[in-house]
């Protein structure tokens, strides 16, 4: 038997659940003359929207929408990505999904049944600079975005141009290697780690240098044991000062080593991503790139759409940034045992990614570039593909669904940049 009045019957009582990730499909007629859609008629379905692929005949393969130009969802023209020539009146289709824009409280009538809430996707192959493709920062500045695989570009409706995902996903930035591998010639040239090498473009203050081997020569390097990292300030083209990874002095004497390789490495960086969630609320993170070539650092906010990725400084590497599997959950899930039933890959068990997997929503209040995912994430259990599902069973507690919900209990705290 029911335990609450609720539980089968909600009845008018507003709240914020009713909305779930959904595919778009119309039918409509127009043209198509370079990258603008010209839509004269709507025969059938749902209105345009944004990041939705148009397919007839004359129509290039993989053309999607990336803004509106006097079209709003219906009849009129549209920016596409790609250009065709699709003259005359022809019949085309368009089908993606669709953001769930910031929602309001809304008349949720009768359900959701047994407060669960079914999620489901089927995510794209993470692709490692689908973002950002390999760029080196000299200094402070925006990195170029650029939409690659399983990304597109598009111009929301307040005219902001960004990178579109196809489900909120938390972000990776990538280390490359070195502009040099190791440094020659190397001497200690002072008592306060001041080293001279041959000439060496490409190098940053910042850079970390791993010394490794077994000193000999002349010279000494205070506290250095086989391997040791350094930070690398001062830098010029051919001099450099020795810190310690604390950015502490080191005490040298000058003379020429042997016996040891000074293997390159990265200043390690904040770069500021910045953009909007499913819903439409604006958002940033700070990642802090590898201090190691050809490393990974993963964020924990789940992004729908990026605006920009802003690094504080030079890298003295290549940085990309793409995609990760940790996939961010459409509602907040606070604890794992609201994960009702979570499906994978046509499996009939509950998907093995488990409590590892699954991280909770941070709740910490105002989020910040630092916290994590105001709703929660959840790592597959194998990559994602493009052919495996997941659908996801979430329990609601009564905060969330019916006449006690609220915003945050639904949706999780305000993201950082959501007024």
């Amino acid at each position: 038997m029911p335990q609450f009045s609720d539980d089968l019957f909600l009845g008018t009582a507003q709240g914020y659940i009713g909305t779930n990730n959904s595919s778009y499909e119309s039918v409509i007629s127009g043209s198509v003359s370079g990258t603008t859609l010209t839509v004269t008629a709507m025969l059938s379905g749902e209105s345009l929207v944004l990041g939705q692929y148009i397919n007839g005949s004359g129509v290039t393969a993989n053309s999607y929408i990336t803004a509106f130009v006097t079209g709003a969802g219906g009849t009129g023209t549209y920016t596409l990505n790609a250009s065709s020539s699709a003259t005359g009146t022809i019949t085309m289709y368009a089908a993606g999904n669709a953001g769930l824009n910031d929602p309001s409280p809304m008349e949720v009538g009768v359900g959701p049944l047994g407060r669960t809430y079914v999620w489901d996707v089927i995510p794209q192959t993470l692709q490692a600079a689908n973002i950002a493709a390999s760029q080196t920062p000299a200094a402070a500045s925006n990195l170029t975005l650029t939409a690659g695989t399983s990304a597109r570009s598009v111009t929301r409706t307040d005219g902001t141009s960004v990178i579109q995902l196809d489900v909120p996903r938390a972000l990776q930035v990538v280390s490359g290697t070195a502009a040099a591998a190791t440094l020659a010639g190397v001497a200690i040239t002072g008592t306060g780690g001041q080293i001279s090498y041959t000439s060496q473009s490409g190098l940053v203050s910042g850079q970390r240098m791993t010394i490794s081997g077994t000193l000999g020569g002349t010279g000494s390097i205070t506290g250095y044991s086989n391997p040791t990292t350094y930070i690398l300030t001062a830098v010029t083209a051919t001099t450099a000062t020795l810190t310690t990874t604390a950015g502490a002095a080191v005490v040298t004497t000058a003379g020429t080593p042997t016996g040891l390789t000074y293997t390159l490495g990265v200043a390690p960086q904040n770069m500021t991503v910045s953009g909007y969630d499913y819903y439409g609320q604006a958002m940033s993170e700070v990642i802090t790139s590898s201090a190691a070539v050809s490393t990974a650092v993963n964020g924990k906010k789940a992004f729908y759409q990026i605006t920009s990725i802003a690094t504080a400084g030079a890298t003295g590497t290549t940085i990309t940034v793409g995609t990760t599997d940790i996939l961010g959950l459409p509602l907040r899930v606070f604890d794992a045992g609201y994960l009702a039933r979570i499906g994978y890959n046509n499996t009939v068990a509950n998907d093995t990614g488990g409590n590892s997997a699954f991280v909770a929503a941070d709740m910490t209040t105002p989020a910040t570039t630092t916290t994590g995912d105001v709703r929660g994430t959840y790592v597959p259990s194998s990559a994602t593909n493009g052919i495996k599902r997941l659908v996801m069973v979430i329990a609601l507690p009564g905060i969330a669904a019916g006449a006690n919900a609220t915003r945050t209990g639904a949706l999780g705290v305000n993201q950082n940049l959501a007024s």
